[in-house]
Parts: C-alpha cells; sequence; structure tokens
C-alpha cells in the first residue's frame, strides 16, 4: 500500500510542468539600454559640434602607470583624472587607442578635453606600439605585445581604474584614432561575443576610420564616426573618407544605431570639433545633456538666450546655476531648499546660495514678462516659437507656481496658444514624424522606402522661415547615403 505522500507525488507527475518565465536572452539589458540611447541620439540633426560652443575642459592630472599583466611589461597607461572628484558620486569613463606611428599619451591628452565641471569624464589609454628613441611615433613600427595580450592588458588597466577611481558602469566608452578604431571595435566585439550580459560600453567612438565586425557580432551599442572632409586621393591623402562613409551605411542598414559626422576642413585627425561632438554625446548618455549649441552670425535656427548672472566660485552657487542654464528651473529651485535643509552644510556654506535664491527669483519676475510679450507676438504672428524661450517659460512657471506673481491668467493662456494645434507647430510635428519615419525604415532595413521620405522631406527647407532641424537632417543624411549594391 502507497503512503499518502507517494500518493501525491503520482498526482503531481501527472500534471503538467508549471509554466515559467523563459529567461532573457544574453545581452538584454545592453540591448534595452542601447534602444533607449538610440532614440535619444538618432535620427541624426545633422553635423555634431558646432563654432559656438568651443572646449573647456575642466581641470585634471594626468599620469602614467606600467601595465602590470603578464607579457604587457613594454607597455604604458595613461590617466587623465578630474581634479576634486566627490568619491560620492559616479563618473564617466573613456578608454581611447592610438593610432599607427601615434602616441598613446598625446591621444589621452587630446581625448581628455571631453572632462567638463559639469561632467568629470576620466580617460586613460595605453601605447601598445613601439616608440623610436626620441619618443616619437612611426608608421609601421612593432607591437609591444601581441594582439591578444595587448587587449589583456587594456583590460587590466580598465578593470584597475573601475576599482581605483569612482567610475560609473553604466557610462563607460571606448574610441579610436586611425588604426585604434580597429582595437577599439575588435575589443568592443571580443567582449559582446565573449559576454553580452557583461558587455562594458556605452557606446564606441570612431575616428579617422572604420570599424571591424560582422552582423552577427558587432555590439547593439552607438557608434560614433568622425571622418575629414580631406580624407580624400583628390586631398592628397588616402580614401579614408568614402571607406568610413560606406561603414556608416553598412552599419546602418544592420540597424546598428551609428551617428555619422564629417568634419569640414579636417584631414586625418581628431580636432575640436570630434572632441565637442564626443563630450555632448557623453553628456547625453546618462550625464546632464548636452549644451545647445547658438547658430553661427545670421543663421535663421533658434538660440537660447543668455543668462546674466555674476560668476560665482561657490559651488553650491556654480551647481545651481549649471541647472538654471539647462533651463532646470524646478531643479534649481529644490536644490536650494534642499541645501538649506542640510544639516551636514554649515550656516557660513550656505550664505552664497541662499543669496543666489533672491537674485533667482528677481530673474524670473523680469523674465516672465519679458517671454510672455515674445510668446504672444509670436501666436499673434502665427511663426514657428524659439522652443528654448518655450522650455524656459513653461520650466520658470513650474518653479515658481506659488508666487503670486508668477499666476498671471495670461502667461498660461499665451502657452496654450502655442500648443499641438497651433499651425506650425502642427507642420513641426509633421516633419519630425517623417524624419523618424524614414529613419525607422532604414533601420528595418527597408532602406528603398526610406530615401524617398528623406527626398520629400530635404524638399521642405523652406517651410516657416527655414526654421525647422528636420528638412536639414533629411539633407544631411542623404549627403553620406550609398546605395545598396
Amino acid at each position: 500500500m502507497r503512503t499518502v505522500p507517494a500518493i501525491f507525488a503520482a498526482l503531481l507527475a501527472t500534471l503538467p510542468a508549471l509554466a515559467q518565465d523563459p529567461a532573457p536572452p544574453p545581452g538584454t539589458r545592453a540591448r534595452d539600454l542601447a534602444r533607449l540611447d538610440a532614440a535619444k541620439l538618432l535620427p541624426q540633426r545633422g553635423l555634431g559640434g558646432g563654432d559656438a560652443n568651443p572646449i573647456a575642459m575642466g581641470p585634471a592630472d594626468f599620469s602614467e602607470m606600467k601595465i602590470e599583466e603578464p607579457g604587457c611589461e613594454k607597455m604604458t597607461g595613461y590617466m587623465s583624472l578630474p581634479k576634486n572628484l566627490d568619491r560620492s558620486r559616479k563618473y564617466a569613463l573613456m578608454f581611447v587607442f592610438h593610432g599607427n606611428g601615434d602616441r598613446g599619451k598625446g591621444r589621452v591628452g587630446v581625448l581628455a578635453q571631453v572632462t567638463t565641471e559639469r561632467d568629470p569624464v576620466i580617460v586613460i589609454g595605453v601605447q601598445y606600439q613601439e616608440l623610436q628613441a626620441d619618443g616619437s611615433g612611426k608608421m609601421g613600427l612593432p607591437t609591444l605585445a601581441e594582439p591578444d595580450t595587448i587587449i589583456k592588458g587594456c583590460r587590466w588597466l580598465l578593470d584597475k581604474t573601475m576599482k581605483d577611481q569612482p567610475v560609473d558602469p553604466a557610462r563607460v566608452f571606448v574610441g579610436g584614432f586611425s588604426w585604434g578604431t580597429a582595437w577599439a571595435s575588435g575589443w568592443a566585439e571580443d567582449c559582446w561575443k565573449e559576454s553580452p550580459d557583461k558587455f562594458p560600453f556605452r557606446a564606441v567612438f570612431l575616428y579617422s576610420s572604420g570599424g571591424a565586425g560582422t552582423k552577427a557580432t558587432t555590439p547593439p551599442v552607438p557608434v560614433i564616426c568622425t571622418v575629414g572632409e580631406l580624407e580624400t586621393k583628390a586631398a592628397g591623402n588616402f580614401e579614408v573618407l568614402p571607406t568610413v562613409r560606406h561603414f556608416a551605411n553598412v552599419l546602418a542598414n544592420w540597424g546598428v544605431p551609428v551617428l555619422y559626422d564629417e568634419i569640414p576642413k579636417m584631414g586625418h585627425d581628431v580636432n575640436a570639433r570630434c572632441v565637442q561632438i564626443t563630450r555632448d554625446i557623453i553628456n547625453d548618455l546618462g550625464g546632464p545633456g548636452s549644451l545647445p549649441y547658438p547658430p553661427a552670425a545670421g543663421a535663421a535656427a533658434p538660440k537660447p538666450d543668455a543668462l546674466a548672472f555674476a560668476k560665482s566660485d561657490d559651488k553650491y552657487v556654480k551647481e545651481v546655476t549649471a541647472l538654471c542654464t539647462d533651463d532646470r528651473w524646478p531643479e534649481a529651485v529644490a536644490r536650494i531648499a534642499e541645501i538649506e535643509m542640510d544639516r551636514k552644510v554649515t550656516l557660513n556654506d550656505k550664505r552664497a546660495v541662499l543669496a543666489f535664491r533672491t537674485e533667482l527669483q528677481k530673474f524670473a519676475q523680469s523674465e516672465l514678462p519679458r517671454l510672455d510679450k515674445i510668446l504672444s507676438d509670436t501666436a499673434k504672428a502665427e511663426t514657428m516659437p524659439n522652443p528654448f524661450q518655450l522650455r524656459r517659460q513653461k520650466a520658470l512657471l513650474e518653479a515658481f507656481a506659488k508666487w503670486p506673481w508668477a499666476q498671471k491668467k495670461a502667461y498660461a493662456e499665451n502657452l496654450a496658444k502655442l500648443g499641438d494645434d497651433f499651425p506650425p507647430v502642427a507642420r513641426e510635428r509633421d516633419r519630425e514624424k517623417a524624419m523618424r519615419e524614414a529613419w525607422s525604415l532604414e533601420q528595418s532595413g527597408k532602406r528603398d522606402e526610406a530615401k524617398p521620405l528623406y527626398e520629400a522631406l530635404a524638399q521642405r527647407d523652406a517651410e516657416d522661415g527655414g526654421r525647422s532641424a528636420w528638412p536639414a537632417a533629411a539633407k544631411y543624411r542623404l549627403m553620406w547615403w550609398i546605395d545598396s549594391k
């Protein structure tokens, strides 16, 4: 006779297995984050960087170190470490590879310019190729170790930096110049093949050369390609430009999020505009967001209105001013209140930022009516509103909603007039929809359907005074378009 437990066991054996949620496929986290990043960066509006937002590198210390990985004794590591990092926070990191005949020290120094006080970035790299006796580089000199060993040395430096420094593991980037693009993209590809769930890089930056990989092995993260306008045989150089164009089109056809920046008047180089582009993308991917670029003189595109706050060396005032510059006014007001209530901050250390709060309020009292007059005139004329002025007015009204002087009925009414049904706004929404539809088709491999949409949108460049970014974006995409063979 069977026991009761045996009877239950027999009955359970006859029941169908309980359904279990399948394990997510390898690399799900990286893929999901890459989709969010692509939605933020793409479709590309046009050439990145600009003349009106120059490089303003934050203070940093430069150091050298030995690579303590077996077989890498001849290699040297380099680090640019921003000064005065708050160890309670986490910061972005960029690993950069030098090119053939290039110097790792110099390449790290160039890319170290991406660090700013509002978004400090740790930049590291190695010397993996022999140098001449005088310390200069020369094309074709042998490497200092076998390729696999070099990558192990790079991993040692990356791991050590992430252990010793306050690195945000979600904001680690890799890049390379010229031959360095093969190392950067090859390392990223190997990491993806070996362990997608532990893939370390948020994006890959390739300067003046294409990358390596196949559709099956290329990581899904954003790839940013920069190349000089003069990198052609016609300009007395190698045909780098058409090679990079082809590579970027292939990535786009594979559905990999790719940005392509063809730098005017640049040869084989990583110039200030490349640094701007790199800095802005790092700022956008997990950072405080990139700052808008005012257009060049005479350009039709809208620009943000400058703030007239006096320069301050107080760290809290600088922090709040940065939020105001980005028109994050509710966050600025909240941050001052947070500092005021923080018992760990002495009264003396609070004085400057509490005094600055009065300055903020005075600014808002004068800025709200000024912007209201501008936006009211815009509504009457049915012209495109300046998006920066709209953004600021909305943010100021939210930040000071409880103050009587911010509760004027006209403020809300004039903002409402510029809503979704306002004709220029509706046309802009339609242009953006057309651009996103074309880009979505291209990402899904339907390039033959995408190209006519780009071409039709490019023809709308004169609408609303030429102030829309989307026809210009379509033109830029067509500029580096290569038809599938």
